[in-house]
């Protein structure tokens, strides 16, 4: 997977902010507006210091991905929809990343991108009639995400950070299912504790493996 020795002072403080987040759910409210934007910003501070190839496309994703953080802190309907819009960039631009790994195994990426479609139908099917009008929006970033998860999944399985990777962005589909659910659905005891877990963990792999697949690649 990933040397998690390796960087262990960022390990350290990551796993504080993501202590912090929780904190913030439940019992120092207020300073979620602070604690939610040290994700990404914690991740773009890390990658910037240790990586010396640097994706563009990479660190463009993660301030988008920080800017979705800020918006979905605001309850309003509109700021959610620009938070959306705001993921929906980073996973394009993350599926462009994964894109120059590509394992060019083409039976595999058609396996593969039938599974994950079929899942993502399924779950859309079931949240449909909650959508409301946001259907379109939500329909558009379903199949950017699950082109992202193909593009992870496609990649050379050989390449370092390979697994990294892959566990980060399912990671991020069940981040995005359970927060579906609880919107669009029917909520369910910790599903905050669980999205933001999830989220956590799934943007520290995806960057990790990034770097890991270029420390090695060197």
């Amino acid at each position: 997977m990933i040397n998690l020795t390796k960087y262990m002072g960022f390990s350290i403080f990551y796993g504080i902010v993501f202590f912090f987040n929780i904190l913030c759910l439940y019992y120092i409210t207020d300073y979620i507006v602070v604690a939610k934007p040290m994700i990404m910003a914690s991740l773009i501070g890390f990658y910037i210091g240790v990586e010396k190839r640097q994706s563009h496309a990479l660190i463009l994703a993660m301030i988008f991905a920080l800017f979705g953080d800020v918006f979905l802190l605001f309850k309003d309907d509109i700021f959610f929809r620009i938070g959306l819009f705001c993921f929906l960039v980073m996973q394009i631009l993350y599926t462009f990343v994964f894109v120059n790994d590509r394992s060019g195994n083409t039976k595999k990426l058609i396996k593969t991108a039938l599974c994950i479609f079929l899942i993502t139908g399924i779950f859309l099917v079931y949240i449909w009639n909650g959508l409301g009008d946001l259907r379109i929006p939500v329909l558009v970033y379903s199949i950017a995400i699950s082109v992202m998860v193909i593009s992870a999944l496609n990649r050379r399985n050989t390449f370092p950070g390979y697994r990294a990777v892959v566990t980060g962005v399912l990671l991020f589909m069940i981040s995005d299912t359970i927060l579906a659910i609880s919107k669009f659905g029917s909520p369910f005891p910790l599903q905050h504790v669980l999205v933001i877990s999830s989220y956590v963990a799934a943007q520290f792999l995806i960057v990790r493996g990034v770097v890991a697949g270029h420390e090695n690649s060197v």
